[in-house]
C-alpha cells in the first residue's frame, strides 16, 4: 500500500531508534508565582532550547492539578477531574483532555525530578504569565477559558475516559487518522457506568503510529470526545469543534512536518557522529545471536544499521565461528572458522536497521562469534565501499 509522505515521515521519526540530544540545560535564578503565592521548588525551574521546563509535580499542584506519577508508561498526569493533562516522558506531543498537542521541548528528568514545559501547562489550562526579568508570574483562569474544555464529567487521559458522574453514560469520541494526503475522521463509542473508566479505542498509539482500521493501515493524529448521552439526553462537549479545527485546520500536519524537519537534522547529525564512530565503515554491527533451524542447524542473526545516507543494495561480511567451548568451529570442507557472507538484493534505507540471517550448516559446531566486520558494501547510486 502507498503511504502519503506526511505519513511515511512520521513513521520515520517515531521509529528510529534516535538518542535524546537536548541541548545542555542551563541553571536559571527564576522564581514562579501563581497568583501571587510563590512556588516552591526542590529542583529550580530550567532553560532547555530555549524553553523553560519546571518541575511537574509542584507546578501542577500548584495550579491545581493532582499529580500522578505513572511509572510503568513514564507518564505525568495532571487532573482536575474536568481537565486533564498528559505527557510522557521524552514524547514530542502530549494531550488536554485528549486531545494532542505539540510540544516546543518534551517533558525531561533532571536531578530525580520530573520537568515539564510550562507554557504547554498554562496554555492547557488557559492561564496567563507575565514574565519580569527572572520573576515568572502566572494568573490561573476558571475551566470554562480553557480551549479543550468539555464541560462534561468526564476524566480524559491520552489513553482513557473516566466517568465522574453517578449516571450510566455513553461517551461519543472521533479519531482523526490519515492517509495518502487526506484526514479522515472515525466515530467510537462506549458505555461506562458510574465513576467507572474505559479504555480508547488504539489506546497505545501517540502521533505518527500505525492504527489499523477496515483492514487498512492509516497514520493516527488523535482524538477528540465528542459528547455524552446520558438518560436519552446528548449533551456535546464544549471545546470539540476546537479539537476539531486544530485536526483539520492543517496546523497539526505542519506541526508534524516541522517536527519532522528538526528531528530528521538532529539525526542526520548523530548518524555522521556514529559513522566517524564506527570508522567509516557503513553498516554498524548492533548485536547477534546464535538460533537453529528445523533440522538442527545453527544460524548466526546479525543486526545492522545503515548510518550513511545512501541506500545499500548489497554488502558483504565475514566473522569467526566458536563452539561452546569456546574452541575454533571450523567448517565442514576447511581448515578455517571464517565465515565469509553476502546479502544481495537488499534494501536498506539511511538509518534503518535491518537483522540478516546466515545458515551455519557447514560449521554446526558454531554456538558464538567473534570479530564480525564488514568487508565490502554497495549502493543503490552504483557507488561502493570496500574495506582497504
Amino acid at each position: 500500500m502507498k503511504k502519503s509522505f506526511i505519513a511515511i515521515m512520521v513513521v520515520m521519526i517515531l521509529a528510529w531508534s534516535m538518542p535524546v540530544m537536548a541541548a545542555a540545560a542551563k541553571a536559571e535564578e527564576t522564581s514562579v508565582y501563581v497568583n501571587g503565592s510563590k512556588v516552591k521548588y526542590a529542583q529550580a525551574p530550567l532553560t532547555e532550547n530555549g524553553t523553560t521546563i519546571v518541575s511537574a509535580r509542584e507546578t501542577m499542584e500548584s495550579l491545581g492539578l493532582t499529580f500522578t506519577w505513572d511509572s510503568s508508561n513514564k507518564r505525568i498526569i495532571g487532573s482536575n477531574g474536568e481537565m486533564t493533562l498528559a505527557i510522557v516522558l521524552g514524547a514530542p506531543t502530549a494531550t488536554v483532555n485528549g486531545v494532542s498537542v505539540f510540544l516546543g521541548t518534551p517533558a525531561v528528568e533532571r536531578n530525580g525530578r520530573m520537568m515539564v514545559p510550562l507554557r504547554f501547562l498554562l496554555d492547557g489550562l488557559g492561564a496567563s504569565m507575565e514574565t519580569k526579568g527572572s520573576q515568572i508570574s502566572i494568573k490561573t483562569a476558571s475551566k470554562e477559558k480553557s480551549r479543550y474544555y468539555t464541560g462534561l464529567p468526564l476524566e480524559i487521559t491520552n489513553t482513557t475516559v473516566k466517568n465522574l458522574s453517578t449516571d450510566t453514560v455513553k461517551v461519543n469520541y472521533v479519531e482523526y487518522i490519515y492517509l495518502d494526503d487526506t484526514m479522515y475522521t472515525v466515530d467510537y463509542s462506549l458505555s461506562l457506568g458510574a465513576r467507572k473508566k474505559g479504555v480508547f479505542e488504539h489506546s497505545n498509539a501517540t502521533p505518527g503510529d500505525d492504527v489499523t482500521v477496515e483492514n487498512e493501515e492509516h497514520t493516527f493524529f488523535g482524538r477528540a470526545v465528542k459528547s455524552i448521552e446520558v438518560n436519552g439526553k446528548e449533551i456535546a462537549s464544549k471545546g470539540f469543534q476546537k479539537a476539531e479545527n486544530a485536526y483539520l485546520d492543517g496546523s497539526f500536519e505542519n506541526g508534524l512536518r516541522k517536527l519532522y524537519e528538526k528531528q530528521l537534522a538532529e539525526y542526520k547529525k548523530w548518524m555522521k557522529q556514529e559513522l566517524v564512530k564506527n570508522k567509516n565503515v557503513p553498516f554498524k554491527i548492533e548485536g547477534y545471536s546464535i538460533t537453529y533451524d528445523s533440522i538442527g542447524y545453527p544460524e548466526a542473526n546479525i543486526g545492522l544499521v545503515n548510518l550513511t545516507d545512501k541506500r545499500i543494495v548489497s554488502f558483504e561480511l565475514s566473522f569467526s565461528c566458536y563452539d561452546a567451548y569456546g574452541d575454533k568451529a571450523n567448517g565442514l570442507f576447511s581448515k578455517s572458522n571464517r565465515f565469509y557472507g553476502r546479502g544481495n538484493d537488499v534494501s536498506v534505507e539511511s538509518g534503518a536497521s535491518y537483522t540478516f540471517t546466515w545458515s551455519l550448516s557447514q560449521f554446526d559446531d558454531t554456538a558464538s562469534l567473534k570479530n564480525i566486520q564488514i568487508d565490502k558494501v554497495a549502493y543503490s547510486d552504483g557507488t561502493y565501499w570496500k574495506r582497504k
